[in-house]
């Protein structure tokens, strides 16, 4: 995930982006790296230490979708279906035993913002049978609060 920007412009008003998981234990990291012909952008095994020095509760293989994070959620989620649907049998394998799902997550710079996702940009959850994890983040500017 991104850290929150400081240098924004007044235009943005959002950044946003995706990230497709699979999580669980003794996950075999190399194989689904294999199966899908995709470098995942981050995979860690149970016990190793986070950049913040904290043991991750678990396996995870995870794929960000590199589109800026100015674009609009759906820009992330086309991306990763581009990749993603043509392995849709593997993938759907994986859910037996793993936990698979989509991460999204958007942060706000103004008091008033919305969430939208295409039908078409959903399409990867229902192609694929698998969950969306959203996380929305509000973080209006100091002159908004006082305006």
């Amino acid at each position: 995930m991104n850290p929150i920007p400081t240098d924004r412009t007044n235009e943005e008003t959002f950044h946003a982006g995706a990230s497709f998981r699979v999580q669980g234990v003794a996950l075999d990291l190399e194989g689904i790296t294999s199966n899908l012909g995709l470098t995942p952008t981050d995979a860690h095994r149970h016990g190793e230490l986070s950049p913040q020095k904290h043991p991750y509760p678990g396996d995870i293989w995870r794929l960000d979708s590199p589109v800026g994070d100015t674009q609009p959620l759906d820009s992330h989620l086309d991306w990763l279906a581009e990749r993603l649907l043509p392995h849709r049998e593997y993938i759907v394998s994986l859910k037996k035993e793993l936990k698979v799902d989509i991460y999204c997550w958007k942060t706000c710079y103004t008091e008033q913002a919305n969430l939208y996702i295409s039908s078409h940009a959903l399409r990867i959850l229902t192609d694929l049978s698998i969950g969306l994890d959203v996380s929305l983040i509000f973080l209006p500017d100091e002159a908004d609060k006082r305006g």
